[in-house]
């Protein structure tokens, strides 16, 4: 007959078996017991799960100078406007509109600076007046008749951004970023891969390209004597 007791674990060997099934069947027990509902925690919205129209307003309004140039018609005229500004209420602007010979001439021109004003049209004399005090960084450079910001949050509000291609601009990496609206394109922006800062928007008529970002710039008033 033969000897079980050689088929038996030995008592150690026992002791630890008995432990690991009670183990086992508490992780079980604690796996599929009733559990009281918890609270939702909120998600935070992160930087990196903005979309690019969120990056670009937050590039843009942190920004303390810029150079802006604005293309575009009214009144069936071409013009372009040539704007500096730097922070928070210092502006040079130069507009030229199409002239007879196909080029652009001057139409006028504004500087702000010190708490003044001075104004000219075309190659007329200069006139002042006191500034306006208004801060031009508030709502970011103009996009045609409308601040960029403000224009921004419109877009974001009824376009959805599409990641296209890279261009070299001035030594920048500039991504396109197709705005799509209704499945239909509705505009397009290229923006600093980097900063996120825009360098070009385009919609409908309308075309801006933006430069000199946060680079240190001096607006001085007029050196022709004021009347």
């Amino acid at each position: 007959m033969r000897d079980l007791a050689r088929f038996l674990p030995s008592k150690r060997n026992a002791i630890a078996l008995a432990a690991g099934f009670l183990l086992t069947f508490a992780a079980w027990w604690w796996m599929t017991r009733d559990r009281a509902p918890q609270r939702a925690v909120p998600v935070v919205e992160t930087p990196s799960q903005l979309n690019e129209l969120d990056k670009i307003e937050n590039a843009v309004a942190k920004a303390r100078s810029w150079h802006s140039t604005v293309f575009g018609t009214t009144h069936g005229q071409a013009f372009q406007e040539d704007r500096d500004v730097v922070c928070p209420s210092e502006t040079h602007s130069i507009t030229r509109t199409a002239a007879k010979d196909g080029g652009m001439e001057l139409a006028q021109e504004t500087v702000e600076t010190g708490g003044t004003i001075y104004m000219r049209e075309a190659h007329g004399p200069w006139v002042s007046q006191p500034g306006s005090g208004a801060n031009y960084c508030e709502e970011g450079p103009m996009a045609g008749p409308a601040p960029l910001i403000s224009t921004l949050r419109r877009l974001k509000a009824t376009a959805t951004p599409r990641r296209s291609e890279l261009f070299q601009v001035e030594g920048r990496t500039c991504r396109v970023w197709q705005l799509l609206a209704g499945g239909s394109e509705a505009g397009l922006i290229c923006a600093d891969e980097e900063t996120h800062l825009p360098l070009e928007l385009r919609a409908g008529a309308l075309r801006v390209q933006y430069s000199n970002w946060n680079l240190p710039a001096i607006i001085v008033a007029p050196r022709k004597e004021i009347p």
